[in-house]
């Protein structure tokens, strides 16, 4: 019985750890549409407070997923997951470049 106690414990702690890594770098909303950038601003906003915005450059290798699947089609407001190049980086003046958006569907 203990063994089959520990084994259901190590199964369930290998599928926990699973999911883990796979999310994306920046969940957020789109803020404006450039000609080769989107600036992103988060989605967890409370009144009276101040929040960076971010600007994430889209390269002819981004994959953009979901709603749209265009640059030219992404509009402010919209709802985004974003994985870039690299790491995240919390500095709004560094420059990033996406490696693949999901728009969501509302």
């Amino acid at each position: 019985m203990k063994r089959i106690f520990l084994f259901v414990m190590a199964l369930l702690i290998i599928a926990s750890l699973a999911g883990c890594g796979n999310g994306s770098d920046f969940q957020g909303i789109i803020h404006r549409v450039k000609e080769s950038s989107i600036t992103v601003v988060t989605d967890d906003v409370e009144p009276d407070t101040s929040y960076p915005v971010y600007e994430v450059f889209v390269d002819d290798q981004t994959e953009i997923k979901g709603a749209v699947n265009k640059l030219s089609k992404l509009r402010a407001d919209q709802k985004v997951e974003i994985w870039v190049k690299g790491e995240w980086n919390k500095d709004p003046e560094n420059k990033m470049v996406a490696n693949k958006i999901i728009v969501s569907k509302k």
